[in-house]
This record gives structure tokens, C-alpha cells and sequence, in this order.
């Protein structure tokens, strides 16, 4: 492997700006190149000094990186880690790791030992989160026997122009059969595996109210966490609510992580500014991702780990009754 790391980016959509910014801040790699099928899209992502391409297999030919980021929708994942690690490069992969669980555990039986393959999971490098996870495994927040936590949005009720914010973002969501569990929540349970175990579903309630998308926008989600009582909600249709997602957790009945805010017992309240935030959660993805490289470290989020979160999404998907329109 070279120094500083060579990478190469798949997929040049909304999320790609937040990767071609993360590799920017990580003095120890630099973007040689941006892939897409849309070669107008990969030109518009490329910063100075990376060049556009359609197609990963140009990209390797052309750049010769030392790992590929891959930041294009689910159902490519499958063949673009295949062909990465055929070329010899380590992965970055973006979530959700395939469509559905069966897919990932192909994924898995498939990886090669010569290159190593990381879930792209952000959400639980969010600051918030972070500093959640030092606060209890220090012993500063005692351990609860019951968590709330929910993720609400306006983004699929009409703005005052009558356009759906969500939908304004990302266009994508609209056709996914799929949706608030799949696209969104699976960060949720992410984060809830990280902070207090392996989890457990017990019984998710799902409706869709809004016409405009094809999947669920609201979920109501009953789980286990490491033992810990989870009741796990989310809404895209919630009136009142911020155009994006916001998250609020309560621990035994104490509200700690509301939005970008943290409130722990003898602790001021920290606050981080949600832009910076969430750029901040791809940079720290990606600077591990690096690092791990480097020092041969375990990743945070594996393939494995990327297969377990469709399992479980599967399962809230098979075991769901249905409370509106389907």
C-alpha cells in the first residue's frame, strides 16, 4: 500500500459530496478518482486532482488505487466489492450492504482474505453518539433497563410550495418498497448495537400515509439491546417536526441525545452545529477506515456486521403488522 492511501469513489450522488469531503480532511489519503454511469455526475464530484470515470473497472485501469469507497445505491455493492477485491483493493463500502439479508450473506461468503471490506455505517460516528458510548463504558451514565428512541421528520408532508422536502433530497426513496426501515432506521439499530448489544426484535407495527412513496413512513419497533427494553419509532409524516430526521433518546425516562444535544448527569449539556455534525460523521468513518488500514486495527463496522443489521431490518419486515395503507 502506498502513502499517502490511494482511493478510488464509486457513486457520485447526494452522499458522494460528503465522501469527496471526508477524504479531503484525511491527510494520510487522497481521491485519485470518481466513478459513475452518469459521467456528467462523477466530472461534477471529482475535486482538483481526481479524474471522472463510468466505470470502476476505468477507474482501476486508469488510477491504480489502493482501495475503493463505494458510495452507490444497494444493489450494485454486490458486484462492485467483487470486482474491487478481484483487482487487489480494500473496501469501503456504503450502507445498507445489499438489498436484503440473503444478498449480504452472499457478500460474505464471497470476501477474499487478501483485501479487507468495512461497512460505511456513519450514523454511530455522529459526536452525539461518540460521546454517549465513552460516557457509559467510563461509567458516567449508569447502565438503563429501558430506552426510547425515536427519528421524526416533516420530510414527507408538503412544504409551502406543496414539494415533499425528503423526496426533494433524495428522489430515490419515493420507489423504494422499502423504506423508513430500511433507508433510515437501520442507522437506528445500528446505534442501539453499538451503545448497548446484540439485539433482538420482538414485534414492529408499520404504516404508509403519504401517496407520494411506495414504502412505510412511519415504524414502531419493539427490541431487545444487550438485555436493555427497547421501544425503537420512526416517522417521515410527523407535522411539527424538522424537514430532516431528528433523533431524541431517552434513558429511563431522561431525554439524552435530543437532535445535535447531549445531556449527561453532572455534565453541562454539549451541543454540535448539524452541519458540521454530520459532516463530521463521514470524516470519522473515513479517517478509521484509513487508520485501521494503516495500523492493521479491527474495523468498527464489518461485512458481518452489515449483514446482522439486514437480518434484523428482515425480520422487522416479516414479522410487521400493518396499521395503514400498505
Amino acid at each position: 500500500m502506498t502513502a499517502p492511501l490511494r482511493v478510488g469513489l464509486v457513486g457520485a450522488g447526494m452522499v458522494a459530496a460528503h465522501h469527496v469531503a471526508a477524504w479531503a480532511a484525511c491527510p494520510s489519503a487522497r481521491l485519485v478518482g470518481v466513478a459513475d454511469p452518469d459521467i456528467a455526475r462523477a466530472h461534477a464530484r471529482a475535486p482538483d486532482g481526481a479524474r471522472a470515470f463510468k466505470s470502476l473497472a476505468e477507474m482501476i485501469a486508469a488510477c491504480e488505487p489502493d482501495a475503493v469507497d463505494i458510495a452507490s445505491p444497494p444493489p450494485t455493492h454486490a458486484a462492485l466489492i467483487a470486482e474491487a477485491q478481484a483487482a487487489g483493493l480494500h473496501v469501503l463500502c456504503q450502507k445498507p450492504l445489499a438489498p436484503d439479508a440473503k444478498t449480504a450473506r452472499a457478500i460474505e461468503a464471497a470476501l477474499r482474505p487478501a483485501s479487507r471490506v468495512m461497512l460505511h455505517e456513519n450514523w454511530r460516528w455522529r459526536p452525539p453518539y461518540q460521546a454517549l458510548k465513552q460516557a457509559l463504558e467510563a461509567g458516567l451514565v449508569p447502565r438503563p433497563a429501558r430506552v426510547a428512541f425515536e427519528v421524526a421528520s416533516a420530510g414527507l408532508l408538503p412544504d409551502a410550495e406543496g414539494r415533499l422536502p425528503a423526496l426533494v433530497r433524495q428522489p430515490f426513496m419515493a420507489r423504494l418498497p422499502r423504506l423508513l426501515v430500511f433507508e433510515l432506521m437501520i442507522h437506528h439499530l445500528d446505534v442501539l448495537r453499538f451503545l448497548f448489544g446484540e439485539i433482538e426484535i420482538l414485534s414492529a407495527r408499520l404504516a404508509r400515509r403519504c401517496d407520494a412513496v411506495a414504502g412505510e413512513d412511519r415504524a414502531e419497533i419493539a427490541l431487545t439491546a444487550g438485555g436493555v427494553a427497547v421501544t425503537l419509532a420512526g416517522d417521515l409524516a410527523r407535522p411539527g417536526a424538522p424537514p430532516l430526521p431528528r433523533d431524541r433518546l431517552w434513558m429511563d425516562g431522561t431525554l439524552r441525545v435530543d437532535g445535535w444535544r447531549l445531556a449527561l448527569p453532572g455534565a453541562p449539556t454539549r451541543s454540535w452545529e448539524h452541519v458540521e455534525g454530520y459532516q463530521t460523521s463521514y470524516d470519522a468513518t473515513i479517517a478509521h477506515f484509513v487508520t485501521a488500514l494503516a495500523q492493521d486495527l479491527p474495523f468498527a463496522t464489518t461485512v458481518a456486521d452489515g449483514r446482522t443489521l439486514l437480518e434484523l431490518v428482515d425480520e422487522v419486515y416479516r414479522i410487521a403488522a400493518w396499521t395503514g395503507a400498505r
